[in-house]
């Protein structure tokens, strides 16, 4: 192949795989293919992304092996006795999605929970094929959220919600200021965990209701004392009002497998 022929080839190539070859190119010192013109004026133009893309590949190759011990470890702990045959379609799928995610604490923690219980006979019955699927799609906020309905053994099937209602013309005509108020993550943005309740809630491991509350004493007492509810009491003009709308966001039958399954104690 001519020289120029395969600088036209390396010029017309897309950035990603440019920067593949870029990585290759200069590692191997292509000078017999290109030349050495070519080879300094590749690097001058495209070094920068290539550093960068050598940083992420060494980072990625580090949560990967990550992950990989993680779950050696995990599958590790299963009794003998209860060691099964894990299902190709669960394992297949969460290796597949996982390889977006490892790099994300929370999510590979999850990928490897899913995997290692697939082939324990206590949690198996619980896998389902969509779990790989939500959990690639998780934030790592909507991981700490849904991480709060276990503690230890036991899981928590509802925790508080509210949302802060304006009042305009009687308690029918109102509008929430946001949508949902959550704050058992007392130093994440309340509008954050809004966003990500929204989305547990779409993908079906979490239903919130405003129409039940729940029956601990004083559990609610947080969002009476939050400094938005307390800024709009202050300030609203009349006649507009502002009161709490006291609900629950609960786990939903399948967020009680996906929890059980994919949350390590």
């Amino acid at each position: 192949m001519s020289e120029n022929k395969t600088f036209n080839s390396l010029l017309n190539t897309e950035l990603p795989p440019s920067i593949d070859n870029a990585i290759k190119n200069l590692s191997d010192k292509p000078t017999a293919s290109i030349g050495t013109t070519v080879s300094d004026i590749w690097y001058i133009v495209f070094g920068w992304i290539s550093s960068v893309a050598d940083k992420r590949r060494i980072q990625y190759a580090y949560s990967l092996e990550q992950f990989r011990q993680e779950l050696e470890n995990s599958v590790s702990r299963i009794p003998p006795e209860k060691q099964i045959e894990p299902s190709f379609q669960a394992t297949a799928q969460a290796l597949e999605n996982a390889k977006y995610c490892v790099e994300e604490d929370e999510l590979r923690q999850m990928f490897c929970a899913l995997i290692s219980n697939s082939m324990n006979s206590d949690f198996a019955s619980n896998v389902h094929p969509s779990f790989a699927e939500i959990i690639k799609q998780m934030s790592v906020l909507d991981a700490k959220i849904i991480r709060l309905f276990k503690t230890r053994k036991e899981i928590i099937i509802g925790l508080p919600v509210c949302q802060f209602r304006l009042n305009f013309s009687g308690p029918s005509s109102y509008t929430p200021i946001p949508d949902h108020i959550f704050l058992e993550l007392p130093d994440v943005d309340f509008q954050l965990c809004s966003q990500s309740l929204s989305s547990l809630s779409r993908f079906g491991v979490v239903s919130i209701s405003y129409e039940k509350k729940l029956s601990t004493p004083n559990v609610y007492d947080k969002f009476l004392s939050h400094p938005l509810y307390q800024s709009m009491r202050k300030y609203l003009p009349a006649p507009i009002d502002i009161h709490i709308k006291e609900g629950t966001v609960e786990l939903t039958p399948l967020g009680q497998s996906f929890v059980k399954v994919c949350i390590l104690d």
